[in-house]
């Protein structure tokens, strides 16, 4: 092989590699988010466990099951935020900030997350079925079904439709904000309902 095809071959992958490097450095970097709780109100310390409420199961939409942040337009579509992404199955959010929120409304309550084991079934659960969790306009809405059950007993004590509307702002972040609002707003509904001793 001559020296000048030798030099056009080491050329042309240089180019290649140059071509790929820059590519790689223009992708715009991913945003991860994840859902958050009400600010804490509880002061520094340790309490005894008490009180077992199980939060679960979450049953989400199946159009809010991507890992990217999606919302549904009027005539059906889906639209995306661009290089914006959950940290976390949504589902799995909900029932993470679920349980925060309602332990800070007492904090002997042990919130325990779905699945338990049947050998330690917690006395009270709570299920959610979300609906809807959607960008609406400039708005951001959650349409959501929830059932407190008394398990030891088999018993339903409440079960509600909530709706709920906030301000969704523009961006990925606002509308994430917007979405952790929502849920404490769900969550200090349903904290009306929960027994304050659970004997």
């Amino acid at each position: 092989m001559e020296k000048y095809e030798v030099w056009s071959i080491n050329w042309g992958i240089g180019l290649l590699l140059l071509s790929l490097v820059s590519g790689c450095q223009s992708s715009p970097e991913k945003q991860y988010f994840v859902l958050t709780t009400m600010p804490s109100q509880m002061v520094s310390g340790s309490i005894a466990l008490e009180h077992d409420i199980g939060i679960g199961p979450i049953d989400v939409a199946e159009y809010l099951h991507f890992t990217q942040l999606m919302y549904q337009l009027d005539d059906g579509s889906l639209q995306r935020f661009a290089n914006s992404y959950w940290a976390e199955p949504l589902e799995q959010g909900i029932s993470r900030v679920m349980s925060i929120n309602l332990s800070q409304g007492d904090r002997r309550r042990n919130l325990v997350l779905f699945p338990w084991r049947a050998n330690n079934t917690p006395q009270y659960s709570i299920k959610i079925k979300v609906t809807s969790l959607n960008r609406d306009g400039n708005n951001a809405r959650l349409n959501a079904n929830w059932e407190l059950t008394n398990n030891s007993l088999h018993q339903t004590l409440a079960k509600q439709n909530f709706i709920a509307v906030t301000n969704a702002g523009s961006t990925a972040a606002e509308l994430v904000s917007a979405y952790s609002n929502l849920l404490t707003q769900l969550a200090k509904e349903i904290e009306k309902s929960l027994p304050q001793n659970s004997d």
